[in-house]
């Protein structure tokens, strides 16, 4: 058996085990199996999810904190308090009293014409807190007057005597016989293996025995299987299964039908109801209500419901819901929606409950109910079918890199292979598109269209290739970068964390020889996906023309998580570089590209990988420009390939000053605080050689020594940089990576990257100017590329798309239109979002196509265990007379203790060890942090105790977080921890650090960017609020191996019952439910609260003798008319077009746009010639305000002092209206001072 085929029957029993633990049956040992358990604790209280409760009850809570006063079960005597098992009341069951006009009497419920409000009652008793009903609704076609339906449900009883049992295996081999005084309550049952319980015995009892020390030794745990069997008697539960097969249902003449009494079976009530539909189908629904009216107890309610509809025992068979919406009436991405997941069916929806089915297409089969629903999302298969015709040589880095001497026209003609490839499938596609229902034929028509231009596209690539010998040099290069970059990842993963005096490593880095490293560290493919390549040859024309219609489109990678996005644009950022140096020399410096994402952490991930690709292009350069060349020559000039990260000043230095103050303070830290001066100081994000790994900051070892050292400087003792502390490191002088802005701004990196949020800096900061090429001979960036496209939306994506005008005008400046790039693996609405950020058509890579599974380079993988094909799998809990903390609780502590619990692997347990738990807030991750160090663990010891002994119990420690209110530091640390911390059994049962990870919160700043192996297990707390976040978040987990996401749903919230209603449709094809995204960036809030900033940036930064924090009392609109011309004239063609683009038929606002858009000029005109001595664009007064007013340009964003400047926003963040606000304070006099 593989390790996957091992991990995939690990996660199923950790499943398995979560389902007994919360669902039931089979949170206890029992005998003789689940099904007949004996449980210590009552049902109701025990159990978490799928019971009835008596009608007429509600759950009362403050908040997510349940009332514990209510009394435990009667029969609990005061001994109880000895027992661990303290479980305390979940609920509180309240009486409601129904009017007596409201009540009927069962003649009239049975003959009351209005069947549908009947109905309804019944529904709304299963959207309850303590939900009394559940019930399936489906479509079937064929006779319905009587429907046959079977039913399958637990109930519990008080334990006897003859029902306590334990199972018990003597220490000692032969006959074993209950010792002397202990033989009056048990005796050994050899061919059961259970100790029985023969005589009345309590806690108390037991107890007494123990004090008297009647045993030499207890080497089979006697005391405890007695107090266990104690507890069965005095507490225990026996679960009595319940089955009604092909139960009839008889309508009848009528549609309606409510059967309250059932023989043997006095606790259930069916109601169901059948409506005819027009198409000839029949709806049915079918409810199972509890029909009891008490104060719930474990007697009165119904446990583990399971209700199934087989077509075999019925005169009909099921049909799928196909909708009610008007085909021709849905826009042209709906429309693609639905030709996509045509093959996706949905028999049937829950109510209460979740929903699943067996149906073939001729409609027979089953529909049954699910309170612990499962399902598995395929896993997607990236590689090209065997009998494509593509040599796999074809997309090896290595092969299509110089470093393998194979003639350039076999290279073209292998690369020629995978455009064919494509082009038949596409052919092959058209073929089949004629058999589709006529309503697809526009649809599929516009899809294929789409298919076809991407391939000729790759296919004018190829031909450039062909001809241009420079963007054959610069994508041959490209791929050597790329194989140089996997490589050293390689290496890293050889040698983790190394420290600089380890020699082993150094060894390997002076005798690297990239021709033969792939046999060395062959565990790497070092290959394309065949989509990475692709885009590559797709994007080349844009990459070699500025004239072409390409350079103007905005590329959108929109491929699956996990798919290799990064890796795509990494390539063709490498190709961008490396061909900018060929063509353009002596203009070819500066900022060539510019990566911005949303995240802090994603930025601070991906900025890794970058750095290592930036590594490897330098390398390739100074090699070049080495006399003895030991790969060749090529005229890739003296000015070194450097990356700047460029994230804002809570996270990095903003000036040399401040990265030298942090840095004396680091080198003075001590063994004793050096871990604080590391959290404290250290703001230089590199933690390790981005080449070799090696570490960058100094750790304590064992001794509590220092080990190793810093790799930062002050370079000619001014100007701050980074470098490998391994001096056999290519980089042990100077790593060309940059993180200080003042650094950026003299010397702008050749890759720049940044978050969207400190473009907002654009008018405060005149040095920007220089990431444009403002003030030098080089051109303009090329290349923009944004990362996680969907998380440009809503009022963020409204400020970007303003202040992306800016970029757009600035980039321009130069004469050159720079290319823009974005990726994501969830949107809607690319084309309208694109238009209104960008003001540029859109083209989706790969496009879609017929089916949703199926892209060509991308294809949904048949789940098939035996060939380790597996996907991610997907539970729902909806709570049961339980609040929401109280659940999330108990989710916690079964799955942290089950993954103990386990008998698994230590490799095996190490991958379902970690527990992620995701949260829509910072609020309840609070409440959750509180929750783990106290009740979570309280609840793994009873869980502990009544199936083990309480030295089982798993110590959790305090979680880990990765949330925005943790340092950056922090975060990395936890990220290093997450990677390399393992689970040991000897380490943990020895208290050997370093632990591995117990519980991670995290909110959606794990969304994005976060790729640990180790983490297979997350529980989401509630449905978040966007499908896409859900879809992002859930595939951090089982990547790499079979992993499992449980979300967890709030009853109390009528979208997340919705989720768990539709969970099997939802999860089939949850691409598609992506909800649309948008932005208005000409809006009139939007030009309230940003138009000025856009103006007085493009300004500023283009008009000579501006740029100065001083010179803002130098303008005059006659004086810059040409400037103030360009820039008003392009807004208003910006504003005309984006609205063309989204909204033809509406009335644009560019009259508005111009009129306002003077408005700021001449104000900032008048202040210019009104102001004294002093006036500046503000920056010099954004933390202490100016003495006077009408000394500035602008004032920070919710500054709400008495003067005429521009609230400007520094962040894309500032969103939110700030109301100012005064307290007035009332005081009376006192009697006695009147």
């Amino acid at each position: 058996m593989g390790f996957k085929s091992e991990m995939i029957k690990a996660r199923d029993e950790f499943i398995a085990l979560v389902k007994a633990e919360l669902l039931g049956p089979g949170s206890e040992v029992s005998v003789p199996d689940a099904e007949h358990e004996l449980i210590t604790t009552v049902p109701e209280k025990r159990y978490s999810i799928g019971i009835l409760f008596p009608k007429e009850n509600k759950m009362q809570a403050d908040g997510n904190d349940v009332d514990r006063a209510v009394p435990e079960d009667e029969k609990k005597d005061a001994e109880q308090a000895e027992t661990v098992d303290f479980d305390a009341s979940d609920y509180i069951g309240k009486d409601i009293t129904v009017a007596e006009k409201d009540k009927k009497t069962e003649d009239e419920i049975d003959d009351d014409p209005d069947s549908e409000d009947n109905l309804d009652e019944e529904v709304s008793l299963a959207a309850q807190n303590m939900p009394s009903s559940f019930g399936i609704t489906f479509f079937v076609r064929g006779n319905t007057d009587r429907v046959r339906i079977s039913l399958k449900y637990g109930t519990y009883r008080d334990a006897r005597m003859e029902d306590c049992r334990i199972p018990f295996t003597p220490a000692k081999a032969g006959e074993w016989t209950a010792p002397e005084e202990f033989d009056r309550y048990v005796r050994y049952d050899k061919e059961e293996k259970t100790l029985r319980l023969i005589n009345g015995i309590n806690r108390k009892t037991v107890r007494q025995l123990r004090e008297r020390d009647l045993l030499d030794t207890d080497e089979d745990q006697l005391i405890d299987h007695l107090y266990k069997l104690a507890d069965q008697l005095q507490n225990g539960y026996v679960r009595e299964p319940r089955e009604m097969n092909n139960y009839e249902i008889v309508f009848g003449e009528g549609d309606y039908v409510n059967e309250s009494h059932i023989p043997d079976h006095g606790l259930v009530e069916i109601t169901a109801l059948r409506r005819k539909m027009e198409n000839g189908t029949t709806a049915l629904t079918i409810m199972v209500v509890n029909a009891k009216t008490e104060r719930p107890q474990s007697s009165n309610c119904i446990f583990q419901p399971e209700l199934r509809v087989d077509s075999e025992n019925n005169g009909f068979s099921f049909v799928q819901y196909s909708g009610t919406t008007n085909f021709d009436l849905l826009d042209a991405e709906e429309q693609s929606l639905e030709l996509q997941y045509r093959n996706k069916h949905v028999y049937g929806t829950g109510l209460g409950t979740a929903v699943n089915w067996k149906i073939d297409d001729s409609g027979t089969g089953f529909i049954c109910n699910d309170f612990f629903p499962e399902f598995e999302v395929p896993s997607m298969d990236f590689a090209l079918p065997d009998d494509c015709g593509v040599n796999g040589r074809t997309l090896s880095m290595k092969y299509l890199s110089d470093l393998d001497t194979t003639e350039k026209g076999v290279k073209i003609h292998d690369l020629k292979t995978l455009v064919d490839a494509y082009s038949a499938w596409i052919d092959d596609l058209v073929a089949r598109s004629h058999a589709l229902e006529p309503r697809f034929a526009k649809a599929a028509d516009r899809n294929l269209k789409g298919c076809r231009e991407a391939c000729e596209r790759m296919r004018n690539g190829i031909r450039i290739l062909e001809k241009d010998d420079m963007a054959w040099d610069a994508f041959q290069l490209a791929n050597r970068a790329m194989f140089m970059q996997r490589v050293q990842l390689a290496v890293q993963r050889e040698y983790p964390a190394s420290y600089p005096d380890e020699k082993v490593l150094s060894d390997v880095l002076r005798n690297m020889d990239y021709r033969t490293a792939d046999e060395i560290f062959s565990k790497d493919r070092y290959a394309w996906r065949p989509f990475q390549l692709a885009f590559m040859l797709l994007d080349m024309t844009s990459v070699t023309d500025d004239a072409s219609a390409d350079r103007s489109l905005v590329d959108l990678i929109w491929f699956p998580t996990g798919g290799g996005k990064t890796e795509a644009y990494l390539g063709l950022t490498a190709m961008t570089i490396f061909y900018r140096r060929f063509r353009y020399p002596g203009q070819d410096g500066g900022t060539t590209v510019i990566m911005r994402y949303t995240l802090r952490l994603l930025a601070a991930q991906q900025f890794t990988r970058a750095s290592t690709l930036i590594c490897a292009c330098e390398l390739i350069r100074k090699d070049c420009e080495s006399r003895n060349s030991v790969y060749g020559h090529y005229a890739l000039g003296t000015v070194p390939i450097t990356i700047g990260l460029w994230i804002g000043g809570e996270h990095t230095p903003n000036t040399d000053d401040g990265a030298k103050k942090n840095l004396e303070k680091l080198r003075k830290a001590t063994s004793y605080n050096l871990e604080y001066a590391k959290d404290t100081y250290n703001k230089f994000q590199v933690l390790k050689c981005p080449w070799c790994g090696t570490r960058m900051t100094p750790e304590r070892d064992g001794n509590k020594k220092i080990r190793g050292a810093f790799g930062y400087k002050m370079h000619g003792g001014n100007h701050f940089a980074l470098y490998c502390t391994r001096q056999a490191c290519p980089f042990g002088n100077r790593l060309p990576v940059q993180v200080v802005d003042e650094e950026l701004y003299n010397e702008p990196p050749t890759l720049l990257f940044g978050t969207v949020d400190k473009f907002a800096m654009l008018p405060w900061e005149n040095r920007i100017e220089n990431f444009f090429a403002l003030n030098s001979r080089n051109r303009a960036p090329e290349l923009i590329i944004q990362d996680e496209l969907h998380l440009i939306s809503g009022p963020l994506g409204t400020m970007v798309g303003l202040y992306e005008s800016a970029v757009d005008a600035l980039c321009r400046r130069k004469g050159n239109v720079t290319k823009i790039v974005a990726s994501t693996a969830t949107i809607r609405r690319a084309v309208e979002q694109c238009a209104a950020l960008y003001d540029r058509d859109v083209s989706q890579f790969p496009h879609p196509a017929l089916d949703a599974e199926d892209s060509f380079f991308a294809r949904e993988k048949k789940i098939d265990y035996g060939k380790e094909n597996f996907g991610r799998k997907y539970v729902g809990l909806m709570p049961s007379g339980k609040t929401k903390a109280m659940m999330e609780i108990r989710s916690m502590a079964a799955m942290l203790q089950k993954a103990k619990d386990m008998n698994a692997s230590d490799e095996v347990r190490d991958k379902l060890w970690t527990l992620t738990a995701y949260f829509n807030s910072l609020k309840d991750l609070g409440k959750a942090a509180t929750m783990v160090d106290d009740d979570v663990k309280d609840f793994m010891k009873r869980m502990c105790y009544r199936l083990k002994s309480n030295a089982e119990v798993r110590k959790i420690g305090t979680a880990d977080e990765l949330t925005s209110r943790v340092s950056t530091t922090q975060l990395n640390q936890t990220l290093d921890k997450l990677e390399k911390n393992k689970y040991s059994t000897e380490n943990m049962k020895n208290h050997l650090p370093p632990y591995p990870c117990n519980v991670l919160l995290a909110t959606n700043m794990i969304s994005v960017g976060i790729d640990v192996a180790r983490l297979n297990v997350m529980l989401l707390v509630g449905q978040p609020k966007l499908t896409s976040e859900y879809i992002q978040a859930s595939s951090r987990v089982g990547r790499e191996y079979p992993g499992v996401a449980f979300a967890m749903y709030d009853g109390g919230k009528s979208r997340d019952r919705s989720h768990y209603e539709q969970f099997r449709p939802y999860h089939e094809s949850f691409y598609r439910h992506v909800e649309p995204t948008g932005a208005t960036p000409f809006s009139a809030p939007a030009r309230k609260r940003a138009l000025h900033a856009v103006l007085i940036a493009y300004i500023r930064l283009s008009a000579g003798g501006l740029s100065g924090e001083t010179d803002a009392i130098k303008f005059r609109v006659e004086d810059n008319k040409n400037t103030v011309d360009d820039i008003v004239g392009y807004m208003v063609n910006r504003c005309v077009d984006v609205n063309r683009r989204i909204n033809p038929h509406m009335k644009d606002d560019s009259a508005d746009l111009k009129r306002e858009m003077e408005d700021i000029l001449e104000k900032w005109d008048d202040l210019a010639r009104d102001a004294g001595k002093i006036f500046c664009y503000g920056r010099k007064f954004m933390v202490k305000n100016p003495d006077a007013s009408g000394e500035r340009l602008m004032k920070v964003f919710g500054t709400f002092r008495e003067d005429p400047a521009f609230e400007t926003m520094t962040s894309m963040r500032n969103v939110d209206v700030m109301v100012p606000g005064s307290i007035i304070e009332w005081k009376e006099d006192d009697q006695d001072d009147r």
